[in-house]
């Protein structure tokens, strides 16, 4: 993906600094950081219990708060298969209700198998959407926590590097969005072509079950990316806490993003009322979308 800094980057020196959730402001996360790094073992085993790490994980804890070389990082690096950006998660729950919406699928697909789509966002942090929640970034032992063992994850072979967008701009509806409907918009917002996913009024789950069936350009790579997310599951604390910066980063673009859309109406509404030039406003507006343009990340609702 391009523009996106690797969560790996973000491991050993900030990490650190999201066990805070408030801070002076004259203190500078540096500063933190090495405060953090003097703290004594029972210090840092305090940190650790309020971070959900397990007592038999705290002397790595210990190493990774003090940016010491440890097993989380060697592991995470010698991996020869993870997921990466744009992969496809197919999971069914274990609810009545998963199995239920897998049934009505059959009638349009008969091996329908999935409940639930997700995309994957970057390394272990993915998008989907899910009731009374919406679009948000979850993780992978998140997403794989109770649902069937026959979960499977597929790739398109012909992804090229893309830009990424975190809400994308959506065709259909642009209000709501449901789990396979929001990777159906990823991929064809994202210019990705000749990915094979339907472009009917409706797209289901069991529309992916299809394309992970019939092979072609997307490859099942279940069997090559299950002990990366068996690591998730084992470093599930040390997967949220180097997980935090990255989506609270998300969400602060967010707030950005949606702070030039307000002052963009009030532009246009000083315009209507003649408090300002309409060249002016066009300035204004003109500069506003420039700043849009130079983030890493962009939003559907973005005007």
């Amino acid at each position: 993906m391009s523009n996106k800094k690797s969560v790996h980057d973000l491991i050993r020196n900030v990490a650190t600094a999201n066990m805070f959730k408030t801070m002076s402001s004259q203190t500078s996360s540096e500063n933190v950081i090495e405060m953090i790094r003097k703290f004594s073992n029972d210090q840092l085993d305090m940190m650790a219990a309020v971070a959900g790490v397990p007592e038999e994980q705290k002397e790595l804890y210990r190493s990774m708060m003090r940016g010491e070389d440890n097993e989380f990082i060697q592991k995470l690096g010698d991996f020869e298969s993870k997921l990466e950006t744009g992969d496809v998660i197919l999971v069914t729950g274990m609810s009545n209700s998963s199995k239920m919406l897998v049934n009505s699928q059959k009638v349009f697909y008969a091996h329908a198998r999935s409940s639930h789509v997700v995309i994957v966002h970057a390394d272990f942090i993915c998008i989907d959407a899910i009731p009374s929640v919406g679009v948000s970034n979850r993780l992978i032992p998140e997403i794989f926590f109770e649902v069937e063992n026959d979960w499977r994850v597929i790739r398109f072979s012909n992804i090229k590097e893309q830009p990424y967008k975190i809400f994308p701009k959506k065709k259909s509806a642009k209000k709501y969005s449901y789990c396979s409907e929001l990777a159906r918009k990823i991929f064809y917002d994202s210019n990705i072509k000749d990915c094979n996913i339907p472009k009917n009024s409706i797209i289901k789950p069991c529309d992916f079950d299809k394309l992970a069936d019939q092979g072609g350009c997307w490859m099942d790579i279940t069997n090559s990316v299950k002990p990366f997310i068996e690591f998730c599951f084992e470093y599930k604390a040390f997967i949220k806490i180097t997980s935090k910066l990255f989506i609270d980063g998300l969400k602060l673009n967010r707030s950005c993003n949606q702070e030039r859309i307000e002052m963009i109406r009030k532009i246009r509404k000083a315009q209507k009322q003649r408090k300002i030039s309409n060249n002016v406003a066009s300035e204004a507006i003109k500069l506003i979308h420039e700043t849009e343009g130079k983030m890493n990340f962009s939003f559907w609702d973005s005007l």
